[in-house]
């Protein structure tokens, strides 16, 4: 019996009980849309994260320090040295001339904090939280403007605000927020010592909403100031106290690792961009397999029912398999034609399930685009890349083939003579 002949009786089997074949890839549907638009809406999350990452981590720089406590949240646990548990110390003059002589290396800055208070826009008494935040032009030209461009890196006095503050601060649209002025107040690491002092920047730029909707960036020679006041040290971030952390930044960003490994075995400790997004990428997976098993566990119930369904089917056609067997048919023609009746309903339901998935994860792109997404253009919810598509099919249909292969043993195994006797 040709292939095309045994699809064609699968099909005409199905067929016959309409609406119990309707309801078994109903079952599958179900699984299949919700395996699809968790992982959809995973990637869709993923993908805005990795985006965001890239819009303030230059791939081309890594982060060094003098402790690996620094980067506690590699690795795991691990046994304590003696030395480890001493006080961390900062980094030497000595070793920023070790780093910078370091094949590859094209620069090395101080990795400085900007303490804060408050920010609060010109001549208003109303204060607003902050993260004030700074690097060189290489990062901070990482940033995605919606007016205005960036501050030279040896400027003074100017800044990047997020765009969220033109709603807090009243101001009319992102154009108008450029030469206006904000004042960033900043007190003291000794909370004994109540003084402040104010510093006064001009916004020439408008950073686009991300998430991290409080930045305001100001120039390092700035960030440097307000640091030594906080810390009431003038001599921090310079030559002679670098601190516990350093930038640096490579000659190209496909050296990157070798440049790490050519560090560490300086004896200082580093973490790249590529090792930040393999965790960020690790835990998105962890995520999406555990939101994915509602899914499989609905296939699950799918395949009992489609093993329930190629039963019935089994005992209502006995007669007809019965007669197949009497004019010539194998054992394998008769267990093939089951199977493929399996594999159809899961097959079906997958390709269903995937469409409906892809419809439900646009509509959320569209009601999220216009309510509470309308300040992230560029993400998307729900995210269908082709794999997805293909992979869900294929899990579907290979679920539903296994659930397929003891109806259609069973099947396979009946006695022609026996069975034309059935009534």
């Amino acid at each position: 019996m040709r292939f095309s002949d045994l699809a064609a009786m699968s099909f005409s089997g199905l067929w016959r009980r309409r609406l119990r074949t309707s309801l078994t890839i109903l079952a599958v549907v179900i699984g299949a849309t919700l395996i699809a638009l968790v992982i959809s809406l995973g990637n869709g999350l993923q993908s805005f994260i990795v985006d965001q990452f890239g819009l303030m981590v230059p791939q081309d720089s890594l982060t060094v320090s003098t402790v690996e406590r620094a980067f506690s949240g590699r690795g795991g646990p691990h046994e304590i040295t003696v030395t480890e548990v001493e006080i961390p110390q900062p980094f030497t003059q000595q070793d920023v001339a070790r780093i910078r002589a370091t094949p590859g290396v094209e620069r090395v800055d101080f990795a400085m904090a900007t303490p804060a208070l408050y920010i609060s826009p010109q001549d208003s008494e109303r204060k607003f939280s902050l993260l004030a935040t700074t690097g060189p032009d290489y990062e901070v030209s990482l940033r995605q403007l919606v007016a205005g461009g960036y501050f030279a890196e040896a400027a003074s006095g100017q800044c990047l605000i997020a765009y969220d503050y033109l709603d807090a601060f009243g101001w009319a649209d992102a154009e108008s927020a450029l030469g206006q002025q904000v004042i960033i107040t900043v007190g003291k690491l000794n909370p004994y010592d109540r003084d402040t002092n104010q510093y006064s920047f001009t916004v020439v730029g408008v950073i686009q909403s991300t998430l991290n909707a409080a930045e305001v960036l100001i120039p390092m020679a700035d960030a440097q100031e307000m640091a030594r006041y906080y810390q009431d040290n003038p001599r921090l971030y310079t030559e002679e106290q670098p601190g516990f952390l350093l930038k640096v930044k490579v000659t190209d960003a496909t050296i990157i690792d070798r440049v790490a490994r050519d560090i560490e075995a300086l004896g200082f400790f580093t973490i790249t961009p590529g090792e930040i997004l393999d965790e960020i990428n690790s835990v998105f997976s962890v995520i999406q397999i555990g939101l994915s098993a509602f899914g499989v566990i609905a296939l699950v119930v799918a395949a009992i029912g489609i093993v329930n369904t190629l039963l019935m089917a089994i005992h209502e056609r006995t007669r007809e398999i019965g007669v197949m067997k009497a004019v010539g048919a194998t054992k394998g023609t008769v267990r093939l034609m089951f199977t493929m009746e399996g594999a159809a309903l899961g097959f079906l339901g997958g390709a269903v399930g995937v469409g409906l998935g892809y419809v439900l994860g646009q509509l959320l792109n569209i009601i999220g685009s216009q309510t509470f997404l309308s300040g992230f253009p560029n993400f998307q919810m729900s995210v269908f890349p082709l794999w997805l598509i293909f992979g869900i099919i294929a899990l579907t249909t290979a679920i539903s083939l296994v659930a397929a292969l003891y109806p259609a043993n069973r099947a396979a195994q009946l006695d022609p003579v026996e069975a034309l006797r059935y009534e």
